[in-house]
């Protein structure tokens, strides 16, 4: 071992080699590319996957749903844009909003839905062409999954005043994080 090299040398020689080593930095066109959601990267498959939401019909009412775990409140219909896009309902088991943050928990019905760790939760309105808000749904617990999100100005009183039995003003499309 030679003692003669003082180790600041050394240690400026392996950060020469990193950096010659390193991948050259993304440019600032690509970084706001990777900003954008899936829906504005794709606005041609956003506009055909609302309208098939749009013609999921609204479940009013749960007083005839057979067990009491399904009278929790009105499903809410949602597009789980997977491989193929599944059309099914999510149940919202938990909202609030305080001070703009907006908290959700949920749970997607139907057994033909693969469980994934997260979600792009896309929250859409059948006025509007865009979306109202967007969050990432992380699975929890015994198949929920949560929302915690800042939610935009325009939406905190309307949505503030919102129980778990009301009938939501939103449909979702869930887009699995680990999707194309």
């Amino acid at each position: 071992m030679n003692r003669g090299v003082p180790i600041e040398r050394l240690l400026r020689w392996r950060h020469g080699q990193a950096e010659a080593d390193a991948p050259p930095a993304p440019s600032a066109e690509h970084l706001l590319e990777l900003a954008r959601g899936w829906w504005e990267r794709w606005p041609e498959r956003f506009r055909a996957q609302l309208m098939r939401l749009r013609q999921m019909p609204l479940a009013y009412g749960y007083a005839m749903s057979p067990s009491e775990r399904d009278r929790r409140g009105h499903p809410v219909p949602t597009l789980v844009a997977d491989a193929e896009d599944v059309e099914t309902y999510t149940r919202v088991t938990y909202i609030n909003v305080r001070e703009a943050r907006f908290r959700m928990r949920f749970q997607v019905e139907g057994a033909a839905i693969r469980p994934h760790h997260a979600f792009d939760a896309i929250f859409v309105s059948d006025a509007s062409e865009s979306p109202l808000c967007a969050a990432l749904a992380v699975r929890s617990h015994a198949d929920e999954y949560r929302v915690d999100v800042d939610l935009p100005g325009h939406l905190v009183e309307s949505w503030g005043a919102l129980r778990v039995t009301d009938q939501m003003p939103f449909r979702m499309i869930l887009r699995p994080t680990d999707a194309l």
